[in-house]
């Protein structure tokens, strides 16, 4: 957070004219998206007047109610509608709905015929992943239809340089309505950011719409990450540094920042086992399976993470053996799978745990 923070107020003077829009500015706009501005809109708005408007329907007390995330978002939407870079953005086409599924949107204007596209995420690093996961059984999902129509009515003649992106589902959101964009409008796209966002099923992933995105593609994924690397995705993928670990480090308010730029962090190797071993078993189902069994594992994991209190070696021993217990009504398969990802999750991170505690003695 502080790494973000410090460059909203050294670069916060620069206007974009001075300095280009940056992955870092792509983050930033990623995740003012998850923040609830309805019934603060009058057509178009700038960031500033909505920052005011923000802080007079949320007082301190409401806002000291919501989740670190949501206060973090909350902190980063202050420090930078007080900046020249940032104030005077155009904020409009703001939608939220939540009818049979969550999705948000949001657009940004931050030069003359320069936007960017931002698409929300799940707005829970854990609880809301199982629904980023639907999209590995079924396209397109009713968030991918959502996010389809949304760029096809919302750009102009006039945006002539369009930045899309978003964090988690978002990313995958952001990648969908670029493949499926009216070709005008497809033209236009300048650079597609998947903020540590899951890929595609195998249909999408072999389509002549993923392809022609290829090289407007930019996927940022921390040293811990999953999400990015799950279902079909774009091999070069940048890792970034993170101030925390494991599933937090999903969190973009963690990555550090160094300038313009994130700074460039090593993949671990449970993120590489992970990865393999949800991809071979995931890819042994077929579409009907693997929705039960991802719900399944989600569960799992969302059930684990919820009892996880601090980061003891005790603490997290006790949650390990609370998934094996919830995993009795599964098959022999399903269950040696889940308990060997959790161990992977689990003792691993123990053991980093435990080999940072040394190194700091």
């Amino acid at each position: 957070m502080d790494s973000l923070i410090k460059y909203i107020n050294i670069y916060g003077n620069y206007s974009f004219n001075e300095i280009k829009f940056n992955e870092v500015d792509n983050i930033l706009f990623s995740l003012l998206i998850y923040l609830d501005y309805e019934g603060l809109f009058k057509n178009k708005i700038t960031l500033e007047e909505i920052s005011k408007l923000y802080f007079r329907k949320f007082n301190q007390n409401k806002i000291n109610s919501f989740s670190s995330f949501h206060r973090r978002i909350t902190k980063l939407l202050k420090e930078m509608s007080t900046k020249t870079r940032f104030k005077t953005i155009q904020i409009y086409n703001y939608k939220k709905s939540k009818e049979n599924t969550q999705f948000g949107a949001m657009c940004f204007r931050f030069n003359k015929n320069e936007i960017y596209v931002s698409y929300e995420g799940t707005d829970k690093s854990l609880i809301g992943w199982k629904e980023d996961f639907e999209i590995s059984y079924k396209f397109p999902v009713k968030a991918q239809e959502e996010a389809i129509k949304y760029i096809n009515e919302a750009i102009k003649k006039k945006d002539k340089i369009i930045y899309i992106g978003g964090h988690s589902k978002g990313g995958n959101l952001a990648m969908c309505a670029s493949m499926y964009a009216k070709l005008d409008i497809k033209k236009r796209i300048n650079v597609i950011y998947n903020n540590d966002g899951p890929g595609f099923n195998i249909e999408q992933f072999n389509s002549k719409e993923w392809n022609n995105i290829q090289n407007k593609l930019i996927t940022l994924s921390p040293e811990d990450g999953i999400i990015a690397y799950l279902l079909n995705h774009q091999g070069n993928i940048k890792i970034v540094k993170s101030n925390t670990k494991s599933f937090m480090q999903h969190d973009p308010t963690s990555w550090q920042c160094f300038g313009l730029f994130f700074e460039t962090g090593i993949r671990t190797e449970t993120s590489v086992q992970l990865e393999n071993k949800i991809t071979k078993w995931v890819n042994n189902y077929d579409y009907t399976k693997r929705k039960k069994f991802i719900t399944t594992i989600f569960n799992l994991i969302e059930t684990s993470y919820s009892k996880v209190k601090t980061t003891s070696k005790t603490s997290q021993i006790s949650t390990f053996i609370s998934i094996i217990r919830e995993t009795k009504k599964l098959n022999k398969k399903e269950k040696e799978f889940i308990i060997d990802v959790i161990k992977t999750l689990f003792i691993n991170k123990i053991e980093n745990e435990n080999n940072e505690n040394q190194q700091n003695l």
